[in-house]
């Protein structure tokens, strides 16, 4: 199981199972475990992005702060969620650090602003991530 702070590697269904989001695997930052799973989407920075998203983090590539390696927009305009039904197995973590600095999580905690919450389908989820993620039993 992971832990809030910690960074997975998963593809979502979003905003459907043909996005380029669920063909390619994408970092995303887990920045709540309660009733669900909230993650934040990490991706490399390009410029266009900067007109598709209004708040979000720029973070250089730094393995003391990060495990990314090249500069990663953080999107801060959505949070995805995924049911407590789904065990999210550590191997899903990135392998070069599997967590953000505290420093870097305070940041999005306090930048995150009333985010648009996608909540994810599970099984479309479950799917495309077998390796990752299981149904709890």
């Amino acid at each position: 199981m992971i832990n809030v702070g910690e960074v997975s590697n998963l593809k979502v269904p979003f905003p459907s199972v043909s996005s380029r989001l669920a063909r390619q695997a994408h970092m995303y930052i887990c920045v709540e475990k309660n009733s669900n799973f909230v993650f934040v989407k990490s991706q490399t920075f390009k410029a266009p992005l900067l007109t598709r998203v209004s708040n979000y983090i720029i973070e250089r590539s730094d393995i003391n702060r990060n495990p990314f390696s090249r500069e990663t927009l953080i999107d801060l305009d959505k949070d995805f969620q995924v049911s407590r039904d789904v065990e999210i197995s550590r191997a899903s973590l990135c392998y070069r650090r599997k967590d953000v600095c505290s420093e870097l999580f305070s940041d999005i905690d306090n930048k995150i602003n009333h985010p648009l919450h996608k909540v994810l389908e599970t099984k479309k989820l479950v799917a495309l991530n077998s390796d990752y993620l299981k149904f709890k039993s």
